[in-house]
């Protein structure tokens, strides 16, 4: 009976605030600078900055306080002051607070409302509605935020949004490489420069490269090694300082120098630099060259792939023993036309020769098989000595099966 009537006047109490607003009688406090609280009816709310506040205390007694005094004005509704006169008739039971905490969610009290359950929780740690409100769930045999449960599993936040203390870690690292990479790739290109320009600087930038062992320097040397615009000294002298950092930071741009470059020597460099990072992490890369449109790359991933002396490549090198092209072929002119006689015979356009070519024919396209010889040379380099089926491909995948598998596979690695 005693929490509905409760109720009741906190909905009166909140309906005269709705249709009253401003007139609804107040209450201040005023929070003085150098200590306390005085609460009371602020009589002069119009009042100008340096003007001093007229109080009405409780009591009826009224006060000027100089402005200065003052450090804030604290505003209490009617609601507030029920509520603080209730507070000290609170029983100190389970019961009595959770009926005050439902008197303040009605009368729109957040904040006390969540103090009462907070003080149920702390006499009944099991009372399951209030932990429900407070934001608990149960997991297991304890009673937890979801703060709390991400916490107890390492969970870390951090400007919103909750992170493993090891992705922010590993975040920092990260930051501080890309920002020592970015110092150092300054660094080296400036050295490179003053070496080349000779002069005062030139001695000091050579023994700095001398003695660059820094695995942050790797992504200045690697463009620079990737640059055919670059003088050639300078990619072999990053070849050369790559050598001395610790291996396998450079794998795509050495496999790409490796097969496009047109200076061998840097060609034949990169593959050592390859060798010395281990070949499992560059053969899938030449393999799927094996596989190019252009024979030209075939071969020279077949090449590679030699160099490397990796027996993972053997399937992939007998699939590609021989290929299929396209080339763009000028037909010659039909007997009588104009130009007949200019060419014999037709040219094969992308095959290595300008051909003969008539005067009038139109293109065509023509596909072609061709056995790949630096492919053979490449696959008998990793076979046993004396295997050589030259270029039966069918032979070759028998041997293989014969030799690697226990069970008949299928060996059409294009399904």
């Amino acid at each position: 009976m005693g929490r509905q009537l409760s109720r009741t006047f906190a909905a009166l109490i909140l309906a005269a605030a709705a249709v009253g607003g401003a007139h609804v009688a107040r209450s201040e406090v005023f929070v003085l600078k150098a200590g306390g609280r005085i609460e009371g009816e602020h009589l002069n709310p119009q009042r100008t900055a340096a003007q001093p506040y007229q109080v009405r205390t409780e009591d009826g007694l009224v006060l000027e306080l100089a402005a200065n005094t003052v450090a804030r004005v604290v505003i209490k509704s009617d609601v507030q002051r029920e509520y603080e006169a209730r507070l000290p008739g609170v029983p100190q039971t389970v019961d009595g607070h959770w009926g005050m905490a439902e008197w303040c969610q009605e009368a729109g009290l957040d904040e006390q409302r969540r103090r009462h359950l907070v003080s149920v929780i702390g006499l009944d740690p099991d009372h399951g509605e209030a932990r429900r409100l407070l934001g608990y769930t149960r997991y297991g045999s304890k009673w937890m935020t979801q703060d709390e449960f991400l916490q107890s599993r390492g969970y870390v936040r951090t400007k919103g949004v909750w992170r493993l203390q090891q992705e922010i870690d590993l975040e920092v690292q990260r930051r501080d490489r890309e920002r020592a990479e970015k110092e150092l790739t300054a660094s080296t290109r400036m050295w490179f420069e003053q070496v080349a320009n000779g002069g005062r600087n030139a001695a000091n930038a050579e023994r700095k490269l001398n003695e660059l062992r820094d695995p942050n320097a790797a992504p200045a040397l690697v463009d620079i090694i990737g640059d055919r615009r670059q003088p050639r000294s300078m990619r072999l002298r990053c070849l050369e300082i790559l050598g001395r950092l610790p291996p396998g930071m450079a794998t795509a741009t050495l496999v790409r120098v490796a097969l496009e470059d047109q200076d061998e020597t840097i060609r034949d460099r990169c593959l050592d630099e390859l060798v010395r990072g281990g070949t499992h992490l560059c053969v899938a890369g030449f393999v799927a060259e094996l596989r190019n449109k252009s024979n030209a790359r075939v071969l020279r991933a077949a090449s590679c792939l030699q160099r490397l002396g990796d027996k993972e490549a053997v399937l992939p090198l007998i699939d590609a023993l021989v290929t299929e092209h396209t080339f763009v072929e000028q037909q010659s002119s039909p007997p009588g036309a104009l130009g007949a006689g200019f060419g014999t015979g037709p040219g094969t356009a992308g095959a290595g020769g300008m051909g003969t070519f008539g005067v009038g024919g139109k293109p065509k396209s023509v596909k072609k098989n061709l056995n790949n010889d630096a492919v053979h040379s490449a696959l008998r380099s990793l076979c046993p000595a004396g295997v050589d089926y030259q270029f039966d491909t069918a032979a070759w995948k028998r041997w293989y099966i014969q030799t690697f598998t226990t069970s008949n596979v299928n060996m059409r690695r294009d399904e």
